[in-house]
This record gives structure tokens, C-alpha cells and sequence, in this order.
């Protein structure tokens, strides 16, 4: 491949050189992953006509599911093996501020909007959200993790 040249003659290496080993940026799967969020909040908003958009859920985690083993499998073609420790390191560093200010803001809004049910396990909820435990504390403490029509956690899906 060849470099493109900018006007002050600085050479510019093209889109997707940096690394043959990474899979090129797809805009065609952020569009279905913004749907499939799309489609769950309008599942959630209570429209009869998106009664189906909680398949997005299914939708987002097969993508990404897709997206990871892909970078698994060209790691293994890269180095003959998989870096587990540093798979879970990009990982963590990847998702986990997005999940601080999710779940700090959420955290905010509940303490002034949320029912005193709410309140009560707030706290917890939100150091197993920030645990990535909380599908164990919700299972542990009893609560149904389907149930839409109690007074669930605003974590409840985190």
C-alpha cells in the first residue's frame, strides 16, 4: 500500500494500515447494534408495535460475541496464542468508564426520582453493577430478573 500525501507533503499512511491483523472498522455493524438498542427502547418505552425490540438484546450480544471471537481467533493467528490476562485488561479498560458514568449517573437520578423499594437496595445494586456481579446479586437477594412490572432496580439489566 501505498502512503497518501497531505498539502504540506507530510506522508499519511492509509485507513487500516496501522495493523494487518485487525479486522477493518465496519460502520454496516454500528448501525445494527444502534438498532438493536433502538429496538429494546422502544420494547421499554411500552409501544404495542415494538413488542419484538427486546430481541435486541439477543441481536447486540451475538455481535458482540462475533466481534470478540474474531479478535481471539487473529490474536491466535498472530502469536499462536491468547493473552487471557491481557484480553480481560483491554476489556476492562474498554467498558469500564463507560460503566462508571452509567452507573454514577443512574445512581444520581434514582436518589431523588426512585420509590423508597428502590432506595433501600440502590447502593448494593449499584457495587454489583460496578462489580459485574449483578446478575448474582439480584439471583442471591430473590429478585426476578424478567420482572418488569414490580419496582425493579434500575440496575436490574446492567
Amino acid at each position: 500500500m501505498t502512503a497518501s500525501v497531505i498539502s504540506d507533503e507530510r506522508a499519511v499512511p492509509p485507513t487500516g494500515a496501522a495493523d494487518p491483523h485487525r479486522m477493518p472498522h465496519l460502520p454496516a455493524l454500528d448501525g445494527l447494534r444502534g438498532l438493536a438498542v433502538i429496538g429494546v427502547l422502544l420494547f421499554h418505552s411500552g409501544f404495542d408495535w415494538a413488542r419484538g425490540g427486546y430481541l435486541g438484546v439477543s441481536t447486540f450480544f451475538t455481535l458482540s460475541g462475533f466481534l470478540i471471537t474474531n479478535l481471539l481467533v487473529r490474536e491466535w493467528d498472530s502469536n499462536g496464542s491468547i493473552r487471557l490476562g491481557g484480553f480481560w485488561t483491554r476489556r476492562f479498560r474498554r467498558l469500564l468508564p463507560a460503566a462508571i458514568i452509567t452507573i454514577s449517573v443512574t445512581g444520581l437520578v434514582f436518589w431523588r426520582l426512585g420509590t423508597p423499594e428502590q432506595l433501600q437496595n440502590l447502593r448494593l445494586d449499584m457495587l454489583g453493577a460496578l462489580g459485574y456481579v449483578a446478575n448474582w446479586r439480584f439471583y442471591f437477594a430473590g429478585t426476578s430478573y424478567g420482572s418488569l412490572f414490580a419496582a425493579p432496580s434500575p440496575l436490574q439489566h446492567f
